[in-house]
């Protein structure tokens, strides 16, 4: 489990996850430490999917975009991650940026857009059983 006043990742058994939970604006290893320690959590579990909670979330800086798209991703796909959901709420000012990273990762991962954690559970539960 990782903790910090911007975020808070661990690893959900239950859901087979990795979840990332954002708390407040950060850059530069504040936001990159939370994912590298995600990262640690998937290659230590070889879990399948990866939740990132952006309720609280923000734009992210442009450099710390870079690092997500040329250190994170290739990094994330070297594990048994395949699945990537964001949780978003439907009026959420970061709804046209979540739906443009989603459309990138959707080349590389399963990705959806949820509501809820409860509705990644059910997305995820109603998978297991098929």
């Amino acid at each position: 489990m990782f903790t910090s006043p911007y975020c808070h990742v661990e690893f959900h058994k239950e859901l087979d996850a990795v979840l990332c939970t954002w708390k407040a604006f950060c850059q530069g290893d504040d936001y990159r430490d939370p994912l590298r320690h995600g990262l640690k959590l998937l290659k230590e579990t070889c879990c399948k999917n990866w939740i990132t909670d952006t309720t609280n979330g923000f734009e992210s800086t442009p450099e710390d975009t870079q690092w997500l798209l040329e250190t994170f991703i290739p990094e994330t796909l070297s594990t048994h991650c395949k699945n990537l959901f964001f949780i978003i709420a439907p009026d959420s000012p970061l709804q046209d940026e979540i739906r443009a990273q989603a459309e990138a990762l959707n080349k590389l991962f399963n990705v959806r857009l949820c509501k809820s954690l409860d509705e990644v559970r059910c997305i995820l539960t109603a998978d297991r059983l098929q």
